[in-house]
């Protein structure tokens, strides 16, 4: 019995080891096989958390595009739709309308009326006759009458009486039909300024003459072609003018020109205006024009950084820095474009307040301390903007936020050129408000037909908006052009 079971139990131990050794192979294996599927879940987990990571960012971007409109940006108002946009013009806290003081405008009677229509009744209605005095009550309705002025030259042919010579009159014009100036002037005048396309022009002239003159599309177009001729020599007196000034505005916006995009320059001040069209942007077609290359006053841009070839002073526009901010500060969070914005605005009231007080003409120098802390505090945002983005979690060193601080960092004399010289402005307003026309013609007429569309339209376009400017009467300058005499410059 002892024997047997002491072989039994040898046969059972034998066994448990194998089952071990073989459950120890087993578990091995499983642990390696589990090492691998924990291997391979750890690089899944990170290639995922790659793609949410790249995810995440596409994501930003696209709330960064959805979020941007007029206000935080350089995109137009046109692009808004429905949203409502906030105003970041400061509220006065005054009633809408007049303000107190204010002169208000009182319609007044004309002196010189074309009819007088006198009311005396003759009779009482007691029968009685009524005697007036010289004193009257006056009302006066004005209107307009359109009337087509036609005057047919009618030349004879006659023999004298002496010599029996033919005399032959020769006759003041050429073609069958000619225009006069007025109706010239009247065409470029909807074109230009009214910004209406040739063929409503022409719909316009036939329907408010009854249908008597009916212009062809083309024959205003020649009208225009014309125009822009006579008015080289204004346009070459303009840029001498420009070449004088002390401070000019520059902006640039593309059109389509016989359906390829093109480019819409202008160059000008509170006075003057100069557009020129080109088929490139940025330096070559400012060379081109042939003012900048020789200029030496204040140009203000929209950070046009080409122009900073240009051996000129530069200044930057602040309201387009105004909306960068505002998109850093909403999108972003990032609180020191929150204080960039407080601080541009009150340096802009400072100079504002400055200005109405009768300051000097170019220079606050009774103000440099207070110019002194405005960029002290300038730089200490700055810095407090670099340590805002090494403390936050996601950095983009290429972010729209980063690249906006490395430029006010950057350009910061131009960008704050507006507080030691009082001539510069705190914007480039003045650009894009005469590039504002452009734009509304290219959207009525879609686009400028012909290749020399866009010069045509340019130069007389100079013309009105410099008019315009100096208070003259477009309608009376632009006959003045016709005739060959065109305000400010040789004909």
């Amino acid at each position: 019995m002892g024997g047997n079971y002491s072989k039994d139990m040898f046969k059972q131990l034998s066994e448990t080891i194998l089952r071990v050794d073989k459950l120890s192979a087993e578990i091995a294996m499983l642990k390696t096989a589990h090492r691998k599927e924990i291997e391979t879940l750890k690089q899944t987990i990170n290639i995922q958390a790659a793609q949410i990571g790249v995810l995440k960012a596409e994501n930003q971007k696209l709330k960064d595009i959805i979020n941007k409109n007029s206000a935080n940006s350089s995109k137009p108002p046109s692009t808004d739709g429905f949203k409502k946009i906030f105003n970041s013009r400061e509220k006065s806290g005054k009633k809408v309308g007049g303000q107190p003081g204010h002169k208000g405008h009182i319609p007044k009677l004309y002196e010189n009326p074309t009819q007088v229509i006198e009311y005396k009744q003759t009779e009482c209605t007691c029968g009685g006759e009524i005697n007036y005095s010289d004193d009257y009550k006056a009302k006066q309705q004005v209107d307009l009458k359109i009337k087509v002025n036609i005057i047919e030259h009618r030349s004879y042919e006659g023999v004298c009486s002496c010599c029996g010579k033919k005399n032959q009159n020769v006759l003041p014009v050429n073609d069958t039909i000619t225009y006069g100036e007025n109706l010239k002037a009247f065409a470029s005048m909807l074109s230009s300024e009214g910004l209406v396309s040739i063929n409503r022009t022409q719909s316009m002239i036939y329907e408010l003459t009854g249908g008597i003159i009916n212009l062809s599309e083309g024959t205003i177009a020649k009208w225009n072609e014309e125009l822009s001729g006579k008015l080289s020599g204004f346009v070459e007196n303009l840029k001498e003018k420009l070449l004088t000034t002390p401070l000019l505005n520059k902006d640039e916006t593309g059109v389509r020109i016989n359906g390829k995009l093109h480019w819409f320059h202008v160059l000008g001040n509170k006075e003057h205006t100069l557009y020129f069209a080109d088929k490139k942007r940025g330096c070559e077609a400012d060379e081109a024009i042939g003012i900048l290359p020789i200029y030496s006053g204040v140009l203000v841009h929209d950070h046009l950084t080409g122009l900073y070839s240009f051996n000129c002073t530069h200044a930057e526009c602040n309201a387009h820095i105004l909306r960068y901010l505002k998109s850093a500060a909403e999108d972003k969070k990032r609180a020191w474009a929150t204080k960039m914005i407080e601080l541009l605005v009150e340096a802009n009231n400072f100079v504002k307040e400055c200005k109405a007080s009768g300051a000097a003409a170019t220079t606050l120098n009774l103000n440099e301390d207070k110019i002194d802390e405005y960029k002290r505090r300038y730089d200490k945002i700055l810095e407090s903007g670099r340590l805002e983005f090494l403390q936050s979690e996601e950095k983009d060193y290429n972010g729209e936020d980063m690249k906006l601080l490395r430029r006010l960092g950057k350009f910061k004399e131009e960008h704050l050129l507006f507080l030691s010289d009082l001539k510069v402005p705190f914007d480039n307003n003045q650009a894009e408000r005469d590039l504002r026309m452009i734009k509304s013609k290219a959207k009525v007429s879609g686009c400028f037909r012909g290749e020399n569309g866009g010069a045509v339209f340019a130069k007389i376009k100079s013309y009105t908006s410099t008019l315009r400017k100096n208070s003259f009467n477009i309608f009376d300058g632009l006959k003045k052009a016709f005739f060959g005499d065109p305000l400010f410059g040789e004909g």
